[in-house]
């Protein structure tokens, strides 16, 4: 009887407490045989309750449970590290505030061995009101424009992007395609996005199943609500920095006067008038041309 590849979780942390403890104890208790837990932590100091519990689950799980602390903190990175050190022929990216199905890890592995796939993603349940049903969770246009329906309901089928808090793929080709483009700065923003399309152009699909789904908490602190209650002005300019880079690395220069009429729209009208937010508009507009320059240099 063949044994069942051994998959490695990696969950990227950053500024939690209380949920994260609870999100590891979850991800142990999963019922597929052969895996093992990564944290990779960008916190650089925790609450002793926290590290009481990290040492323990250490002691308790030596060989299945694995945490590893990074001075940077970027979302890419932590990732790229931790499928840089997984021993798993499989990875399975998680966030840090979840509460995932007992199958989760069986219902992705599903997903992979069906034909043509290269990667998977599952469903999200979040705290929503009910909305229209949708065809495919993220379509992506021609000009870059991403529309999610992640809220919505979705049959299982296929999908143009990876949701970064419940995603996998075989390791070798997360490697082969050169895993997180690290130039993503702050809550990073599109780049599972920016992911899945240089695996959608190596001929692959990417599965979606529904049944795959995680609840995400969305805990009011930490993780990427840490930069924006710090610093709205640096939040606002990583957020756009993001969209342009995103955009000028991977779509064609002709579909610019598109994307600047979003971008634009949204700052200019939406966050000055409807909102009320002028103090926005000149990190926002940095963010944007910075972005734009850098994801040139980073072309695909």
């Amino acid at each position: 009887m063949t044994e069942s590849p051994f998959w490695s979780i990696i969950v990227p942390t950053y500024q939690r407490e209380k949920v994260l403890c609870e999100t590891i104890q979850y991800l142990l208790e999963l019922s597929y045989p052969h895996y093992e837990l990564l944290v990779i932590d960008q916190t650089r100091d925790h609450e002793p309750l926290t590290k009481h519990f990290i040492r323990n689950c250490q002691d308790r799980f030596p060989d299945q449970f694995r945490w590893h602390f990074v001075s940077k903190a970027n979302l890419p990175h932590a990732r790229n590290v931790g499928a840089k050190m997984a021993r798993g022929s499989y990875l399975l990216f998680c966030d840090d505030d979840i509460i995932p199905p007992e199958n989760l890890i069986e219902l992705h592995k599903a997903s992979l061995e069906k034909p043509g796939i290269g990667a998977a993603t599952g469903g999200v349940h979040v705290e929503q009101k009910r909305l229209p049903p949708k065809s495919r969770p993220c379509n992506i246009a021609p000009d870059g424009r991403v529309e999610d329906y992640w809220q919505h309901e979705v049959p299982e089928g296929t999908t143009d992007s990876l949701r970064g808090g419940n995603m996998s793929m075989g390791r070798q080709l997360a490697i082969d395609v050169g895993l997180f483009d690290e130039g993503f700065i702050g809550r990073a923003n599109g780049e599972e996005t920016d992911f899945s399309l240089r695996i959608l152009r190596r001929g692959y699909q990417i599965a979606y199943d529904p049944a795959a789904a995680i609840v995400h908490l969305g805990h009011p602190t930490g993780g990427s609500r840490a930069s924006k209650d710090s610093d709205e002005g640096q939040y606002f300019f990583e957020s756009h920095h993001n969209n342009a880079y995103f955009f000028a690395r991977n779509f064609q220069q002709r579909y610019l006067p598109w994307f600047l009429k979003r971008e634009l729209g949204w700052i200019l009208v939406k966050q000055t008038i409807f909102q009320r937010h002028p103090e926005r508009i000149i990190p926002s507009l940095r963010g944007l041309w910075q972005g734009y320059r850098a994801g040139l240099q980073r072309r695909i």
